[in-house]
């Protein structure tokens, strides 16, 4: 069992970093007051069509989506806890995530030229060629990496000692700021899946059904065959309700309930049932408004 004094026994901070080219930017001055008074006006010019780079980002937000459902939110900007145990599988997801930035980093440089001269007819006398940096420069505007980072106290050689027993009462109460956190997030992701799902599962108004979609249901089934290695601080309260949550939608699949009416039903019940006993649990982890600079 992880600890707030143990905790990277268990478990790394990740850190990740994805980058991409901006593609506006802010109109001079001079150009804004021939339109009327600039304390008034603010205005930016697209430098490429937005989909230029929709892929790019896109990917980005694939690789943050994943790290958000693996990981475990952690006090310091930029970095997240994750277990030990789900390092190789992250390592490799990251990976595939990082060859598929990269493809479309270079479908991007392979047209970046033409791309420019289509903007330079597009803008007109908006087009600046400053704005534009060379293909082998601009490269160096995207990025995409991550690092595994392993902390702890230790005796420091360089703070004097007043000073570093204050840092260390820091450090113990990071960790703890961590533990609380960590364990919010699952609950609070825990409630919002079996929120979300016992929401399609009820009728409208009008009696007409709602549309299931497939992601309410396997985006619940992922959160429970993950729950055990990212319950790093073993919230018992948690793991109660995540095995009842795994007998009631074991064995069913989004099919099943859209076509058997009766099935749909008896889940819906269940899951109000479900509801009823995690309606606490937010409400019995206190959270501090405690955020450190990375």
């Amino acid at each position: 069992m992880a600890t707030a004094e143990n905790m990277f026994r268990e478990a790394a901070l990740i850190q990740l970093t994805a980058t991409c080219w901006q593609l506006d930017k802010k109109l001079p001055q001079s150009m804004l007051a021939d339109v009327g008074n600039v304390d008034f006006l603010r205005g930016r010019k697209l430098l490429l069509p937005p989909d230029s780079i929709a892929n790019i980002k896109a990917t980005i937000g694939k690789a943050r989506n994943y790290l958000r459902k693996v990981a475990l939110p952690f006090p310091i900007n930029g970095c997240m806890l994750v277990p030990k145990k789900l390092i190789p599988s992250i390592q490799d997801e990251l990976q595939k995530l990082e060859w598929e930035y990269n493809s479309h980093v270079d479908d991007f440089l392979r047209w970046y030229p033409e791309t420019v001269q289509e903007a330079k007819e597009s803008l007109g006398e908006l087009f600046d060629e400053c704005d534009y940096p060379t293909k082998e420069r601009i490269e160096s505007r995207f990025r995409f990496q991550w690092r595994y980072i392993v902390v702890g106290p230790s005796v420091s050689l360089v703070l004097p000692p007043s000073i570093y027993k204050e840092e260390v009462e820091k450090f113990q109460n990071l960790m703890e700021q961590a533990r609380m956190d960590a364990i919010a997030a699952l609950r609070e992701e825990f409630v919002d899946l079996v929120s979300n799902l016992n929401e399609k599962l009820q009728g409208n108004k009008d009696g007409k059904p709602r549309r299931l979609r497939e992601a309410a249901v396997e985006n619940l089934k992922q959160f429970l065959d993950a729950f055990a290695d990212r319950n790093l601080f073993e919230d018992e309260q948690l793991s109660k309700l995540v095995e009842q949550c795994r007998g009631i939608i074991s064995g069913t699949n989004t099919y099943v309930i859209r076509s058997n009416r009766q099935v749909k039903e008896i889940l819906h019940n269940q899951m109000t049932e479900l509801l009823v006993g995690i309606d606490s649990l937010l409400e019995t982890i206190p959270r501090r408004k405690m955020r450190f600079a990375a």
